[in-house]
């Protein structure tokens, strides 16, 4: 990467590429600290998307993309790395043989990640581009899009030009809002400890808020069922079995959702086309199962 950068293949000028580094590694202590105690992995890539269109506005978007994932990856591999060695803690295996084992899957996932990539732009193009109409509504490419838009935004055009535009102005006093919120929740509980604001995180809270889901949303309301039954019901009613296992139940939920998907991917969708039969819970014209929608 710092061959391409220095060659301006990537559009990144050399000097961001240093504050990249040295601002993700800086991010790493307090984002490392609200995953360590409440398990949330907060996004920054947007606003290191901010960060580069202060710093180098009117460039190409895809410097504004390269300089998101060098400060990001400080974050998300140091999180990764943290999430492995937890589980490797509870497994009582050793956080040599932990870090090999992270070390080994990257090694393995990255040609393969990069031929899922190829696999998918070689025969889905005419869906992704829009040329074609999908006919499930699946192969949306609204995360690509999602970062071309922001891309564009920080990169080309820049903060400094988007915000005075009055559709956007208003975000401005969102920063504001982030420097007194906390305040404000800290001074309510030394006002009224009974309450226990001193649980309420505007970190998560706002993190959350700002998330669109686009087109295609179906996994909200089964995230709400979860949550809702391991960290009200568990927690409050059965808090022993909560303690045990929760983060074990978690992590095992993770590795057979992302099985699940490959198993899926392989047998159903691959190698031959297989028709889902078409019943109450799901839709034969599209993936999203919406009742509001049904005439």
């Amino acid at each position: 990467m710092t061959i391409l950068i220095l060659t301006q293949d990537l559009y990144l000028p050399w000097w961001t590429y240093l504050v990249a580094i040295v601002l993700g590694g800086a991010a790493v202590i307090p984002m490392g600290y609200i995953y360590a105690i409440s398990n949330y992995q907060v996004a920054v890539g947007t606003f290191n998307e901010l960060i580069y269109g202060y710093l180098a506005p009117g460039t190409h978007p895809i410097g504004s993309l390269v300089y998101r994932i060098v400060a990001g990856q400080c974050w998300y591999r140091a999180q990764t790395i943290l999430q492995d060695q937890k589980i490797g803690h509870y497994m009582h295996i050793p956080p040599r043989a932990t870090f090999f084992s992270q070390l080994w899957g990257n090694i393995i996932g990255i040609p393969i990640n990069y031929l899922v990539i190829r696999w998918v732009v070689d025969t889905k193009r005419s869906y992704l581009d829009g040329s074609e109409k999908d006919p499930l509504n699946q192969w949306t490419g609204q995360n690509p899009t999602s970062y071309n838009n922001s891309a564009v935004q920080y990169g080309l055009v820049g903060p400094a030009r988007l915000f005075q535009l009055s559709v956007y102005s208003p975000l401005l006093w969102g920063f504001l809002l982030g420097v007194i919120a906390p305040l404000i929740i800290f001074f309510l509980h030394k006002k009224f400890p009974k309450w226990r604001f001193d649980l309420w995180n505007v970190t998560i809270f706002s993190s959350n808020m700002e998330v669109f889901y686009g087109n295609v949303s179906t996994g909200p309301f089964s995230q709400f069922i979860g949550g809702f039954v391991c960290m009200f019901y568990f927690f409050r009613y059965r808090h022993e079995t909560w303690r045990k296992y929760n983060y074990l139940v978690g992590a095992a939920a993770d590795t057979g959702y992302n099985l699940a998907l490959l198993c899926i991917f392989l047998f159903f969708g691959a190698f031959s086309t297989v028709t889902m039969p078409n019943w109450w819970g799901n839709d034969s014209r599209s993936v999203e199962r919406c009742f509001g929608s049904q005439t």
